[in-house]
């Protein structure tokens, strides 16, 4: 009987003498890359209850603009920890779109430069009277809610006024630039003497 014979293990590769300097650079990851805010072309069609629900047609969406409007939370954890426990990955995705569709302005926090504050533009707030109304709505048609009784009841007694507030409160504060006036030419003595 033969023996089996042992085969050598097979030969070391020969070790690299690179320096790090001249290893080659890794390829930046795909999160290093800002996400992109999903956008559609052309809407799906002219009609107007779809290109708003093309811009806000969504739950999430619209519970981030009643957060910024009703409740004043201005930061993503503030989002967070609303009642209704949105994914982290959701809030981010509906802020950009909100962002991307000119609902929402983000700026540094001056306080600390690792977060965003997030409000509301013009536009954003022109969906002031949406929230009013789908708020009644609830009011009538849900055997509970949850909102303050004196809101509830300022809304009822007076939703135009109510709701032009709210606008009012939530829009964007233009500061009003003040013209200087222009100077006069000093008066000299020979021209009041022209009078």
């Amino acid at each position: 009987m033969k023996r089996p014979t042992k085969t050598p293990p097979p030969a070391k590769a020969p070790r690299s003498r690179l320096v790090r300097a001249e290893m080659p650079k890794a390829k930046p990851t795909a999160l290093a890359k800002p996400p992109k805010a999903p956008a559609r072309a052309e809407p799906r069609s002219l009609d107007p209850v779809n290109l708003a629900l093309e811009l806000v047609g969504d739950a999430w969406s619209l519970l981030i603009v009643r957060d910024l409007m009703l409740r004043g939370h201005t930061g993503y954890q503030a989002f967070l920890r609303s009642g209704e426990k949105i994914a982290t990955n959701i809030l981010a995705d509906r802020l950009l779109r909100l962002e991307h569709n000119g609902l929402i302005t983000k700026a540094a926090d001056p306080a600390d430069a690792r977060k965003f504050i997030y409000a509301l533009t013009a536009r954003g707030a022109d969906l002031a009277p949406v929230l009013v109304e789908l708020i009644l709505f609830s009011h009538r048609n849900a055997p509970r809610i949850d909102m303050p009784k004196d809101v509830l009841q300022e809304m009822l007694r007076n939703k135009p006024a109510f709701t032009a507030r709210l606008i009012r409160a939530s829009a964007p504060k233009v500061k009003r630039q003040v013209k200087p006036r222009p100077q006069l030419p000093e008066l000299s003595d020979e021209t009041l003497s022209l009078f």
